[in-house]
């Protein structure tokens, strides 16, 4: 009887939840979260990417790819080599071996300041595929230090600010012994979401204001931090947030 009674109560549960899918504790009705950035509808981010100090003339369908790209790596942000070959490989899918010489190049910071004023006499479009690929991820860099905040006991709070068609979103990331508070002022309407391992905290508001989440957290925790509005069309701006050691 007790193998019949599980199977019927495992069937029971799943007609419940196909019937009536659970929610997160902020959500009023199903949502879709896409896994990734649509370029017509990810226009809303995409101002705050023509400001970044990248040489080159990056186009802006390359930079929209990077920033698609940059919110999927799994990477750890103190793994910048492997970052930056995976946000960029879908622009250069049969060179693997050129990305990872020029990421080991481009991670360097002496080599990013040394050859920035020789890749700004370049042209993307005519460049080499080796200039396209450091032109790329100097890009991709530019993209992850603004979509990341690292705190610490010693250096506790981080903000950083993201430029889009609706105005300035601001972020601010603080670590306060064993709890994670970020603020997000908004431009205008729209949620947040707060991850770790085993933890979710969101938020959300109609109108342009400040968002506040917690969560508890300790040394080498990794965070995602996930900003929509409500113009992006569910089309999430994802922070990563790092508890240093």
């Amino acid at each position: 009887m007790q193998p019949h009674f599980e199977a019927l109560l495992k069937r029971r549960l799943r007609q419940e939840i196909a019937h009536r899918p659970p929610l997160f504790p902020w959500e009023k009705g199903l949502q879709d979260y896409p896994d990734a950035l649509q370029a017509g509808a990810a226009s809303i981010w995409l101002d705050h990417l023509k400001n970044l100090s990248v040489p080159g003339g990056v186009p802006d369908d390359v930079l929209a790819n990077l920033l698609n790209q940059c919110q999927q790596v799994t990477a750890d942000l103190r793994q910048t080599g492997r970052r930056l070959v995976e946000a960029v490989e879908t622009l250069f899918p049969a060179q693997p071996q050129t990305l990872e010489y020029v990421a080991g190049l481009v991670a360097r910071p002496a080599y990013r300041s040394a050859q920035t004023q020789t890749l700004a006499q370049v042209d993307y479009a005519n460049a080499s595929t080796q200039q396209q690929v450091a032109l790329a991820m100097l890009a991709a860099q530019s993209i992850f230090e603004a979509l990341s905040l690292t705190v610490s006991e010693a250096n506790p709070s981080q903000e950083q600010t993201w430029l889009t068609t609706a105005g300035l979103l601001r972020v601010q990331a603080t670590c306060s012994e064993s709890h994670l508070e970020v603020r997000a002022v908004m431009p205008m309407g729209g949620s947040v979401v707060l991850t770790s391992l085993d933890e979710t905290a969101g938020s959300e508001r109609s109108t342009p204001g400040e968002l506040v989440l917690r969560l508890a957290t300790h040394p080498g925790a990794l965070h995602r931090l996930d900003v929509s509005l409500a113009q992006a069309q569910g089309q999430p701006l994802s922070f990563q947030v790092m508890i240093a050691d």
